[in-house]
């Protein structure tokens, strides 16, 4: 799976693509199917009951992914509809991601429960997210450049507007 950074950083693009002002629900969505799995870690830390954690894996998937998030979404003080769909959003870009790369465990369960077949598109290796992170970055960027100047060239095509009445 690529690293948090670089699914924050397509969650970003994603965000800047689709001009989304709540920029942190997509970073929360896109972060999400990588934090619930890891609860188990706490057993690190904490005395928890001896039970099978591997359930846990299932947050890993889209349709159990989106059950969480319509649990979850009333915990945020935003509109209902727009928080599922933020965090769904964002969540899809974790998955899209996480099918670029080659799984030793058969990639992701995209169509669970429908279906128990993993897809991956076997892009890269795990340990080369930067292979993503980089074009990612890129894309970022030159969203952000293309943006500030449409933005200037709106202003100045305003303002020679307003010097000639």
């Amino acid at each position: 799976m690529p690293d948090w950074l670089t699914h924050i950083v397509i969650a970003a693009v994603v965000g800047e693509l689709f001009s989304v002002r709540k920029k942190s629900l997509l970073f929360f969505g896109a972060l999400l199917p990588d934090i619930l799995p890891k609860l188990v870690l706490l057993r690190l830390f904490i005395p928890l009951p001896a039970l099978d954690y591997t359930l846990l894996s299932a947050f890993h998937t889209p349709f159990v992914l989106f059950l969480v998030t319509l649990l979850i979404a009333p915990l945020f003080r935003y509109r209902y509809k727009i928080v599922v769909a933020l965090i769904t959003l964002g969540a899809l870009t974790h998955f899209v991601s996480d099918a670029l790369l080659q799984h030793f465990s058969g990639g992701v369960a995209l169509l669970y429960p429908l279906s128990l077949k993993h897809y991956t598109l076997n892009l890269v290796w795990p340990e080369q997210s930067y292979l993503i992170l980089l074009p990612a970055l890129f894309m970022y960027g030159l969203i952000l450049i293309v943006k500030r100047e449409n933005r200037e060239a709106k202003n100045y095509g305003t303002r020679r507007t307003a010097k000639a009445d």
